[in-house]
């Protein structure tokens, strides 16, 4: 969508959950993703990660949290005029992400405040369950998003 059609945090649906879709993890997507960001062995070596506390490979928090980024941008943040992320206000991975895992997202838009001239500060809820319907990972963020109003108001 382009900038130019981009809706601004007005229209954003306050307290309504957004599915935001879902993404299925492979073993080498784990893999090739701990390799790059976060090589600790139990996210690239499955004989080592076989006798560790997971007894397998898991993702990396990161790569949850990844996830959770791909699924909320496409089902919701690429509609809103997104100035930036401002600050992630918690953060919890609840249970380990494995290969075979589905991984639905949601979000619920918590609140939008006047920030300051032409923005406000949105606040969302964000949840990733697998497959299971079991929680993996939890999150609350602030993001600026363009106004309606030039002065905030």
């Amino acid at each position: 969508m382009a900038a130019s059609v981009r809706l601004p945090a007005e229209e954003m649906p306050l307290g309504v959950e957004i599915d935001c879709g879902a993404h299925e993890l492979t073993e080498a997507e784990i893999i090739e993703f701990g390799s790059l960001w976060d090589p600790q062995y139990f996210h690239i070596d499955p004989d080592a990660a076989a006798h560790s506390t997971f007894g397998g490979v898991i993702a990396s928090g990161v790569h949850t949290t990844a996830i959770f980024q791909r699924l909320a941008t496409l089902a919701v943040y690429n509609r809103y005029d997104v100035i930036a992320g401002r600050e992630i206000r918690s953060l919890r991975f609840l249970t380990p992400v494995r290969a075979g895992d589905v991984l639905t997202g949601s979000v619920v838009l918590r609140s939008i405040a006047p920030a300051r001239r032409g923005r406000c500060l949105v606040t969302i809820a964000g949840t990733l369950t697998n497959q299971e319907g079991v929680l993996v990972l939890t999150l609350e963020v602030d993001s600026l998003v363009r106004s309606r109003l030039p002065s905030g108001e």
